[in-house]
């Protein structure tokens, strides 16, 4: 029966420093992430308006989305995942005479994050065209 005892206890303890030793290795370890499982999006906002009225009227761009909350309607003109990116969007916006601010907001929605991802490429790689990529992520949000 001590015979017994002493095994068991023996290959608990064992067992407890094996796990212990494996685990310890993955914790040290460098994770490659193999998806890019980011939902955080930025949303450059171009005004806030108290009237639908009074957003058509003051809003020159031919591709926005608004949002009303609060009784406020929150026009956005592009939206990126890549903070680099927004100095470039903001500039281009307040070179065309808006106000800009950037929201951020979590989305799960894969057909929009490949869309996304490559408008990112193309505005991390270009100074030109940034209204034409700013509409096409925004064509994108409006189709999902």
């Amino acid at each position: 029966m001590k015979k017994y005892f002493i095994l068991t206890v023996i290959s608990i303890v064992l067992g407890y420093l094996m796990a212990k030793l494996l685990f310890v290795g993955y914790k040290n370890s460098d994770v490659i992430h193999m998806s890019n499982t980011s939902n955080k999006y930025y949303f450059v906002q171009l005004g806030a308006f108290s009237t639908l009225e009074s957003m058509n009227e003051n809003m020159k761009l031919s591709n926005y989305i608004y949002i009303n909350d609060t009784n406020l309607y929150y026009v956005f003109g592009c939206i990126t995942k890549n903070s680099e990116n927004i100095d470039k969007i903001n500039n281009h916006f307040k070179s065309i005479g808006y106000n800009t601010y950037v929201k951020e907001f979590n989305i799960s929605d894969n057909d929009l994050s490949n869309s996304v991802d490559k408008t990112d490429l193309l505005i991390s790689n270009t100074n030109e065209g940034i209204d034409k990529l700013c509409r096409e992520s925004i064509l994108k949000y409006k189709e999902g």
